[in-house]
């Protein structure tokens, strides 16, 4: 677990158990097929030689134990798809939910792009068609409309997104060579992508404006539930992360600052610089060598905490704009006027 080389060698090692259980013991499944974890088997031979069978699997080792769920019906699951075996003897198949899934999905009023909210009809209607047999198809699209409908979502949009799916699985096209390469070359252009907090009403209409000079927009979510939950556990030093902050002075002027090391490291280095007055380093010190006025250090408010230097930079000179009343030499990070707007309202509200 953790590493990305843990997967690769934990299916090399099961295709190893596999091949010397399989090969040690005189009976055969007709049928095994395994996704990470998931087996797929069928088994020809009578249910108490599938004991001794499953018997024979969970002695092979002490560290590989196998669990089994036989065919209830007619049909089991395997992943997310129930097969069904049909009276003519062939398979159908559809979704496999389990008894404890909820029907949770991203509500129609939530704070969230609409093709966002689209996109999760939408996958989960391409998710049906590439699944679901022609018998159980409109049952299954009959039950995501009235899951939506009780969500929010308007009758007409849940309607365009299943007709859409539909036309797009049923149509088939045939491409020449030519077509082909003309894909490949068009593959290989490179995508010019913006990245934006989505604010409605503000963002979304920089997206159109970006889409007119062929630059797709992504948009991501400002703050999570995770982050306005209060943490469970002990409270730590709040000043040992990483971020922006701010220094007030007795004169009602302030300090705004980034750092990429810890806030206790960088007012240490501060509090060297008033001591040492190193007024060609430090606009701290020279403002302090000045006026002799109290800075109030032990009192630093901690405005943002940030591990990413880019985002940090970015705070730091918004922050800066938010404070005129500061003694910084510099405004920070140069931020084109057109952007200011926007993000000050949505950092004030945040």
């Amino acid at each position: 677990m953790g590493s990305p080389l843990s997967p690769i060698v934990a299916n090399l090692f099961m295709e190893k158990f596999e091949r010397e259980a399989l090969n040690s013991y005189p009976l055969k499944p007709t049928r095994w097929k395994r996704y990470v974890d998931d087996t797929n088997v069928l088994w020809p031979h009578g249910e108490t030689e599938l004991r001794k069978f499953f018997e024979h699997l969970n002695n092979r080792s002490e560290d590989i134990k196998f669990t089994m769920e036989e065919e209830d019906n007619g049909s089991i699951p395997f992943l997310d798809v129930l097969v069904t075996r049909k009276v003519d003897g062939t398979l159908g198949h559809k979704v496999f939910r389990k008894k404890t899934h909820t029907e949770s999905y991203l509500h129609a009023d939530s704070h969230h792009h609409p093709s966002q909210k689209i996109g999760v009809l939408n996958t989960l209607a391409i998710r049906a068609s590439r699944i679901f047999d022609s018998e159980h198809l409109k049952d299954e699209n009959n039950h995501l409309t009235n899951i939506f409908k009780s969500i929010g979502y308007k009758s007409k949009d849940i309607k365009n997104v299943l007709k859409r799916t539909m036309i797009k699985t049923n149509m088939q096209t045939t491409r020449t060579n030519s077509d082909k390469t003309e894909n490949i070359n068009n593959s290989q252009k490179p995508i010019k992508r913006a990245y934006l907090p989505y604010i409605k009403g503000v963002t979304d209409k920089i997206a159109k404006i970006l889409k007119k000079k062929d630059i797709t927009t992504s948009f991501k979510t400002v703050q999570t539930i995770k982050q306005r939950m209060r943490p469970i556990k002990d409270p730590i030093d709040h000043k040992q992360g990483k971020g922006v902050y701010k220094i007030s002075c007795s004169c009602e002027l302030c300090y705004i600052g980034e750092t990429g090391r810890s806030f206790n490291t960088r007012l240490k280095e501060h509090k060297a610089d008033i001591r040492n007055e190193r007024t060609r380093t430090s606009a701290l010190a020279e403002h302090s060598q000045k006026t002799r006025h109290q800075l109030c250090l032990e009192n630093t408010q901690i405005l943002a905490k940030e591990n990413h230097y880019f985002k940090r930079k970015l705070r730091e000179a918004l922050e800066i704009r938010k404070h005129p009343n500061n003694l910084n030499r510099d405004g920070g990070m140069e931020i084109s006027t057109s952007w200011l707007p926007p993000l000050l309202n949505h950092n004030r509200r945040h």
